[in-house]
């Protein structure tokens, strides 16, 4: 019962940060959140311990790219 309310809480608090991230136009942030979330959902399967590795492992990323915005540039000079 404690692990499902973990899991919601996180999950939630993870939505609201891509929330906030897409509102603010940090567009290349959201999709590395998104790439990191699926890999890890990869690399550690769906169980629902990965799952739970996954949701805080994602959630850190996340704050951490919000506090440090990558800078992602053209590969293109037009």
């Amino acid at each position: 019962m404690m692990t499902l309310l973990f899991i919601g809480i996180a999950t939630a608090f993870a939505m609201l940060i891509l929330k906030i991230k897409l509102e603010q136009g940090r567009y290349a942030d959201v999709a590395l959140d998104f790439m990191a979330m699926a890999i890890l959902s990869i690399f550690f399967g769906h169980t629902l311990g990965g799952l739970i590795i996954t949701i805080v492992a994602s959630t850190i990323i996340s704050l951490y790219l919000w506090a440090f915005p990558p800078r992602i540039t053209s590969f293109s000079r037009a």
